[in-house]
């Protein structure tokens, strides 16, 4: 049997003192070890951090929406229509669409069948169906699934000029109508009389109707380099061609050139040596001096104007701007030009109307700008292509 451990009095306190420095070195153990613990050591104890949100997905849209003035899709008022036009897209996530139908504008609508997206990108197909109730630009809402939805734009134009040729009465603003060949088809023109008492064009060589704004790009027409004439170069998709010495002036080309013929220097400039003020753009011969008159196929009388004839046209009709030479009696669309590199300029905002009348090696042409609201007459590289205007005797 084993004898009990007795402690009596005089032992406590040497066992309660024992204890006291257990805890201590305990204590002082813990405190040490906290305090030598790095701030990395500190965050990791703590947990991890939220993890940053993903970043959104890219947009999915329509690439070749909004692109005023490229209409996709152009009517004539009155007559019904059955247009396709394509819009591509990209960012996308793929998955099915159901079938679209657009809201009704001026008695047309657009709508797409059920589809499914390809993934990243791709082209729906739209059909704009119906019969345009009034002329002008109008624009749609379309889309389909979860695509960005655009603004798809169209135009509805005039009914052409038609019936037989007859000049306007004796009234400042009264019309007629003029038949010619233009570009190897029977054509019908609106004419005006304007403010100077004579008679001309309303519309743009080139151009299928009379302007209905400003920015009308179906009444923009052709872009003629100064001295050459309906041989094809003029339209507004032509190829380009370097020029050189081959092709410095109308002698060159007598029997005309499809291509917009386009340098940066004098040497490889559409008649950029060798031209003169005394040189002329008249009558239907080419030669080294003179370029053929694409007016002349309207018929007796008809012709470009000169910087005279613009001028005293300026006196009557208020061009002043671009919106002013609109609501003339001309009405002048802003149209732009045609640059010597063969880009297009200032669509939609400025005009620029060539003239007959040669200044020294360059020509004068009209120049209406719409940010100073003037109408000048300016000398110009004869190798830009600027619109042309035809006026009758």
């Amino acid at each position: 049997m084993k004898t009990p451990i007795f402690i009596g009095r005089k032992s406590l306190p040497i066992f309660t003192l024992l204890l006291s420095i257990s805890f201590s070195i305990l204590f002082l153990s813990c405190q040490k070890s906290t305090e030598t613990l790095s701030n990395e050591e500190i965050a990791t104890r703590k947990g991890p951090k939220n993890p940053p949100p993903p970043p959104p997905p890219p947009p999915f849209y329509f690439t070749n929406c909004n692109m005023n003035p490229l209409y996709s899709a152009t009517f004539t008022v009155g007559v019904p229509a059955n247009i396709q036009f394509t819009k591509n897209y990209v960012n996308s996530p793929g998955g099915s669409y159901p079938a679209f139908t657009s809201a009704t504008v001026n008695g047309i609508t657009i709508s797409a069948p059920a589809g499914t997206f390809d993934v990243g990108s791709g082209s729906v197909v739209f059909t704009a169906t119906g019969t345009p109730i009034g002329t002008g630009v109008f624009q749609i809402w379309i889309g389909v699934g979860n695509i960005q939805q655009c603004l798809a734009f169209f135009s509805v134009l005039n009914q052409p000029a038609s019936g037989p040729t007859v000049d306007p009465g004796p009234t400042e603003g009264s019309t007629g109508v003029v038949n010619f060949i233009y570009r190897g088809q029977s054509v019908s023109y609106t004419t005006v009389r304007a403010g100077d008492g004579k008679i001309w064009l309303q519309q743009n060589l080139g151009s299928p109707q009379v302007a209905m704004a400003v920015w009308d790009e179906a009444s923009y027409g052709d872009y003629f380099q100064w001295g050459r004439w309906d041989d094809g170069h003029q339209v507004r998709n032509s190829p380009t061609i370097a020029g050189g010495s081959s092709l410095l002036n109308p002698s060159n080309i007598p029997s005309g050139n499809p291509n917009f013929i386009v340098g940066q220097t004098a040497g490889t400039m559409w008649w950029g040596t060798g031209g003169l003020s005394t040189d002329t753009w008249s009558g239907s011969s080419a030669t080294s001096t003179n370029g053929k008159d694409p007016c002349v196929a309207l018929g007796a009388g008809w012709r470009l104007p000169t910087a005279a004839d613009w001028q005293n046209l300026k006196n009557y009709d208020d061009l002043d701007g671009a919106l002013a030479a609109y609501m003339s009696n001309l009405k002048l669309p802003a149209a732009g030009f045609r640059s010597g590199n063969g880009g297009f300029v200032y669509a939609g905002g400025e005009s620029y109307y060539w003239t007959a009348t040669a200044s020294g090696s360059n020509a004068i042409g009209l120049f209406i700008s719409d940010n100073t609201y003037l109408a000048t007459l300016q000398a110009s590289y004869r190798g830009e292509g600027f619109n042309c205007r035809c006026v009758k005797d």
